[in-house]
């Protein structure tokens, strides 16, 4: 910073003195110039010289500065991508369809978000900032399953009452993980913190009947009445060990009959709009295709 400053003066004094010298010449030249008019002349042109050259130091520093403050943007960026990459790389262990519930997933939401965003609803949130976000952190919806025992996730059949009380703590196991992790990594771009919304509510319902906090309507965050949806149909379609895969037109049903139940009724409308990009997505991402 001080030899900024010393570079800065040197360079003032400098273009003083050359335009002094210039000045002078011209006085020199045309000597009839009264003294007062000498003065004048002599602060107007100094000024005229002096100003710019001011504004132009500040603006080349602040170019400087801007261009620091991007360099350390985009490091900040690149550690949470890579935080992120972590994150999900962890909740894909918990897979138990190699990933693939997890393209899934980020697609159907995308699909979603932007199809509300058309329909001129949530705009408030609903940025293309926004549909970012939540097209890289909806792979971490379930992540809180690392806490979730094998003998439950991978249970061949329905899950008695203890065993799903015990399989419904991973949402908020989800969401403590990813709010220790916001600490870290997330700063003010609301990675971590939209995937820990996720993560807690995407099991919560419309009418206050879902889990853990027993959320309501719009109290439960957009991106995961978004999410909530977008799993439920996944869900649906796949197969498990204890179900067949429901068809298509039997998850549509189902959504329609949980609107306003379980789902939002604006995001049912959206989805309604996009069942053949839902079909599609499913199609082309599944293990077995």
């Amino acid at each position: 910073m001080k030899s900024i400053k010393i570079k800065v003066w040197l360079t003032i004094s400098c273009a003083i003195v050359v335009a002094e010298s210039l000045i002078m010449l011209l006085f020199w030249l045309i000597p009839s110039i009264p003294p007062l008019i000498q003065t004048v002349i002599d602060v107007f042109l100094l000024t005229l010289v002096v100003v710019p050259l001011m504004y132009w130091l500040d603006s080349v520093q602040i170019n400087k500065t801007a261009q620091a403050l991007h360099a350390s943007n985009q490091l900040l960026l690149g550690t949470q991508d890579q935080a992120l990459s972590l994150l999900i790389a962890l909740a894909a262990v918990r897979d138990d369809q190699t990933g693939q519930h997890l393209v899934r997933s980020r697609l159907f939401v995308r699909v979603l978000a932007e199809r509300l965003k058309q329909m001129g609803h949530y705009l408030d949130e609903l940025n293309d900032d926004f549909i970012k976000v939540l097209y890289k952190v909806a792979p971490l919806h379930d992540i809180g399953k690392v806490g979730v025992p094998d003998s439950i996730l991978n249970k061949p059949a329905r899950l008695e009452v203890d065993e799903w009380a015990l399989m419904m703590t991973h949402a908020a196991t989800g969401a403590s993980i990813l709010n220790a992790a916001k600490e870290s990594f997330d700063a003010d771009h609301g990675l971590i913190a939209t995937a820990a919304k996720i993560a807690e509510s995407h099991h919560e319902k419309w009418n206050g009947s879902g889990y853990p906090k027993g959320l309501k309507g719009l109290d439960i965050p957009l991106a995961a009445r978004i999410m909530s949806l977008a799993d439920m149909y996944d869900a649906l379609t796949g197969e498990r060990p204890y179900k067949a895969a429901w068809t298509h037109e039997q998850a549509i049903q189902e959504v329609i009959r949980m609107k306003g139940i379980a789902f939002d009724p604006i995001v049912v409308e959206a989805f309604l709009l996009e069942e053949s990009n839902f079909k599609q997505i499913s199609d082309d991402f599944r293990a077995d295709s």
